[in-house]
Order: C-alpha cells, then structure tokens, then sequence
C-alpha cells in the first residue's frame, strides 16, 4: 500500500487461525489483523486470489470466529487475507477482540513504562 494510510490499523494479538481452502492448515498464528483482514505467519499454503474459509481463535477468550476472506499475498513468510461479506455479528465480534487486545496491550505498556521509571 506504500505511503497510503491504511483504512483499518493492523494490530498484534495474540489469536490463531484454521484456514480452509485448497489445504486445510490448523493453528497457524496471525502476525496481525484489523477489521480488513489478516496476516498469517509461514509459508503461504493457499495463491492469490483464492477463497478461504477460516475459523479464527482467540485463547484469551476461548472464542472461535468463523470467517470467509480472500488471498491477497502470498509469501514463504506470510499470508495476507481480506476478510469478505462480514456480518454485522462478525464484525462486532471482531471489533470486540481487537478493542480488548488494544486495551490489553495499553496497560502492559503501561505497567512497564511505570516499572521503568522507578
């Protein structure tokens, strides 16, 4: 995307995924995710341009979420997935995961900046 900003900011999280196309791969972790999409670290085991069924967990939560997206780059080191036709109930999960990894990760910066300066 170069210097364009991005429509939705990408973020760590600590959440994995089953991807289901051509190959089904278990538990792959995500590298990052936003309400776009994601990025699914190791060598990409689906082309660009294909559609994927994926079921995205969150163990924090133990929570799943089922989730269709399109191959959009595909690497020996990464996948990069747009998330396509989300429901509102989807998205709201989603946002939901993402709300509480940012707060998440707030307070550990937080508690270690605190940690730091005594």
């Amino acid at each position: 995307m170069g210097s364009e900003a991005r429509l939705h900011p990408r973020l760590r999280i600590n959440a994995k995924a089953d991807i289901i196309g051509e190959e089904v791969v278990l538990g792959r972790p995500l590298d990052n995710i936003s309400m776009g999409g994601c990025s699914v670290g190791g060598h990409a085991s689906e082309a660009e341009g294909s559609e994927v069924q994926m079921v995205l967990s969150f163990p924090t939560h133990g929570t799943n979420l089922p989730v269709y997206g399109t191959v959009v780059r595909a690497n020996d080191s990464a996948m990069g997935i747009r998330f396509s036709d989300l429901s509102d109930e989807q998205k709201w999960a989603l946002r939901k995961h993402i709300r509480e990894a940012q707060s998440q990760s707030q307070s550990q910066s937080q508690s270690q900046s605190q940690s730091q300066s005594q």
